[in-house]
């Protein structure tokens, strides 16, 4: 989800419904590491600690029973309604990473033209993100932020620098490119 900011950033939101995405559970399997508990559950549903079971079974919905609503509602949108696939008729790239996972996407936009105009836009979002930012964060080494702020700056820092690869994953690669050679 985003907000435009005429005045500075968007505001965007880009979160799994999940409360991890798979991707950190994959990692935990690889480095042999436990997750917590609260992260998925296994193909039984009884929660678990063990990253592969997770894998095989399912995630945990952000925020309980709420959580799991909102995640159904944007399986329904995303999936089902746009004629893509939805819940376990998505196909997982790391299990069978040459088959399309069919991935659906669903867009809402709104004009905010009829609902004020860009002056008062660009004031009221930068009012917004002013609240925000002057809030005393609980952890002074964390600031409040947006949403994607912390993701701009990266890709802002990534687009100036490059982008930093883990050696395992360039190792990986060159391993690809050879066995496809």
């Amino acid at each position: 989800m985003g907000v435009p900011s005429p005045g500075g950033d968007p505001v965007m939101l880009d979160i799994a419904m999940s409360v991890v995405a798979r991707a950190k559970i994959r990692r935990a399997a690889a480095a042999g590491d436990a997750i917590p508990d609260t992260w998925a559950t296994d193909l039984d549903g009884n929660p678990t600690t063990d990253p592969n079971a997770a894998l095989a079974g399912f995630l945990q919905p952000i925020g309980g029973h709420k959580g799991y609503g909102l995640s159904l509602m944007v399986d329904l949108f995303t999936g089902l309604l746009s004629g893509a696939a939805y819940l376990n008729h998505v196909s997982s790239w790391s299990v069978d990473p040459e088959r399309p996972q069919n991935l659906g996407h669903t867009f809402l936009l709104i004009d905010t033209t009829p609902l004020m105009d860009t002056d008062a836009l660009t004031s009221r979002m930068a009012d917004f993100a002013g609240i925000l930012h002057n809030t005393p964060p609980a952890d002074p080494a964390a600031p409040v932020r947006l949403p994607g702020e912390s993701e701009l700056a990266t890709h802002r820092r990534q687009s100036a620098n490059g982008v930093e690869v883990a050696s395992a994953d360039i190792t990986a690669l060159q391993e690809l490119v050879t066995n496809a050679q």
